[in-house]
């Protein structure tokens, strides 16, 4: 008998110096973890995997032979190496580095190993078993482990840890393997059919055991024990064992002309995703990714030793090493990029507008309006004062910028430095502005009160009467809304997890696809008419989530905390993402 695994995997953010990963086979399964200060984390880790991939193909039988296995694909920047191999109802464990090992039995969650070492041991019903790289063993408590469980299979807690880990500091670029037992499976039918010819077969037994097997036989039928009966016996055991032998091998071919199916399915998909990588990485991915879960489901219940066992383990190592290295998940830190108060003293950024190359900085302490160029970091102050007072939102355009003030909107030129008080006045149908945007002469307006996005249109004598941008028959709920912007479409995001997209008043559906882990609640976008892509800051994940504006995933940039930016703006000209956080200007590097 072999054990039936349920698997769930976590994997953080890696990057060029620090990278994690799970390790699955259909024979062997572990977690790695790698530091470089040279930049060659993912290198060493895709090393790593190919080794025990190679090793654990003629599967280890004994726990010195597994460790030996670990030993071996060991080198020297990998900071935790985790090896589990299941051996009928048996597991072993391997510990290199640092990291831990701990098991969930009923309601106890103890640890197995937690320092560099090997153990074994049998396990009992709906046992688990949850490995644990350095980051992810420093980061999550004891008892954040245990909140994980709640009724939940391996994928469920998987996705929780996911989340949770991305919440902590230190635990993003780790890596954790759930493996839950969901009972035993027989062994392959070759295994099967050697077992029965064994217990069958007198010369191969004890005299005492196989004198019991003829008194069996023989007390059952009621006969006496002549020298015919016992041989009459066995002939009619073995006549229903290969009856039944008969209806496994029918099975076992059916069984076998399925893998070769999948298997051709599966390596058609890999070939396909390998070559379009390089031309377009979101089909490559999402090729790749139908081959892994075309190979998924054969890992547990196929013998590794078989012909197929080995074409699927070999292929399945290659889909998923390919689809690491094309996910492009980037661990970053962000570097200031502008402050204030060098051209201020005291100032402080509180909101951002974009225009292409310029960009419009609000103070909302000064109050002081400035223009400020990201390509050459030159800055200006163009307005501010008494008649700023309460100024929260600014958006720009060409050579205007329009601040959102207690009364009203002020409009102040660029070039002339000249201010436009109220040039709208503020309406007795506003609620809560949460965001202002200037776009096609008009300009529009969030109001998270109201639930209403407000449209002034741009007339020679200053704005049109107040509008409505929806369609009487779109009543989305904004109340939940962060931010807007728009590049001919008007996109919000939303503190419960939502993105919408609003196309000449109506409401367009968009599903983020490929997302890993699933975006949190607090998202703010941003894009514009100039970029492909759209950009997503997914607070509750320290994250920015690159998508295209169908929604299919790209990449991804995360961060640790305390680093908590509160709006970000793009340029793909520039290849960087900038960040408002703790009234400075950061930014990084587009990859």
């Amino acid at each position: 008998m072999r054990i039936r695994p349920a698997l769930g995997s976590v994997v953080g953010v890696s990057g060029d110096t620090h990278w994690g990963q799970v390790f699955l086979s259909p024979t062997a399964y572990g977690v790695v973890e790698v530091e470089d200060p040279d930049g060659r984390a993912r290198d060493w880790g895709v090393k790593v995997l190919s080794s025990l991939s190679e090793q654990v193909a003629d599967p280890p039988k004994s726990l010195k032979s597994s460790q030996e296995i670990a030993i071996r694909a060991m080198e020297e920047r990998v900071t935790s190496l985790i090896l589990l191999v299941p051996v009928g109802a048996v597991l072993y464990v391997i510990l290199l580095g640092d990291g831990k090992v701990l098991l969930k039995r009923g309601n106890t969650l103890a640890t197995l190993i937690d320092k560099p070492g090997a153990i074994s041991g049998e396990v009992q019903g709906e046992d688990t078993l949850i490995l644990m790289s350095r980051s992810v063993a420093g980061a999550l408590l004891h008892e954040e482990v245990n909140t994980l469980f709640d009724h939940l299979d391996a994928p469920g807690v998987a996705e929780k840890m996911t989340l949770m880990l991305h919440k902590h500091e230190d635990g993003a670029s780790g890596a954790a393997l759930i493996f839950q037992a969901k009972g035993l499976i027989p062994v392959e039918e070759e295994e099967l059919i050697s077992q029965t010819r064994a217990e069958i077969s007198p010369s191969h037994l004890p005299i005492s055991r196989r004198d019991r097997i003829f008194h069996a036989i023989l007390h059952v039928r009621g006969l006496s024990s002549r020298p015919m009966l016992p041989i009459t016996a066995i002939l009619v055991l073995l006549f229903v064992v290969s009856v039944v032998i008969g209806i496994r091998k029918e099975w076992g071919k059916k069984r076998n002309t399925d893998i070769a199916r999948v298997l051709t399915v599966a390596q058609h998909a890999f070939e396909e995703g390998v070559a379009l990588l390089p031309l377009n990485s979101v089909k490559g991915r999402e090729r790749l990714t139908f081959a892994r879960d075309q190979l998924s489901p054969l890992i547990a219940g196929i013998s590794p030793s078989s012909t197929e066992g080995k074409a699927v383990l070999q292929l399945f190592k290659d889909v998923v090493i390919q689809l690491t290295i094309a996910s492009q998940v980037y661990r970053v830190e962000a570097e200031l990029y502008y402050d204030l108060s060098l051209l201020k003293s005291g100032a402080t950024i509180g909101a951002i507008g974009q225009d292409d190359d310029t960009v419009g900085l609000l103070d909302v302490g000064g109050p002081t309006v400035v223009v400020f160029t990201l390509s050459s970091k030159n800055a200006q102050v163009t307005a501010g004062g008494e008649g700023y007072r309460g100024a929260r939102l600014i958006t720009i355009h060409g050579g205007s910028m329009y601040v959102l003030v207690e009364n009203g909107i002020h409009k102040t030129t660029v070039l002339e430095k000249k201010t436009t008080q109220n040039i709208i006045k503020r309406d007795s149908e506003w609620g809560e502005i949460r965001s202002m945007e200037y776009y096609g002469g008009n300009l529009y307006l969030l109001d998270i009160t109201k639930s209403r996005i407000w449209k002034y249109v741009a007339t020679e004598k200053g704005f049109s009467e107040i509008r409505e941008y929806l369609n009487p028959d779109t009543l989305p709920d904004l109340s939940l809304g962060t931010g807007m912007v728009i590049d001919g479409g008007v996109w919000v995001g939303t503190k419960d997890g939502r993105i919408l997209r609003f196309l000449q008043g109506k409401e367009q559906t968009f599903v983020p696809q490929g997302v890993i882990p699933m975006l949190g609640k607090s998202l703010s976008v941003t894009t514009t008419e100039e970029n492909k892509n759209l950009y997503v800051l997914d607070s509750d994940n320290n994250r920015v989530v690159v998508m295209d504006k169908e929604g299919i995933y790209l990449s991804q940039y995360g961060w640790k905390e305390p680093f908590t930016p509160t709006q970000i703006l793009v340029s793909e000209k520039m290849k960087k993402i900038f960040f408002l956080a703790s009234g400075k200007l950061y930014s990084v590097d587009l990859k």
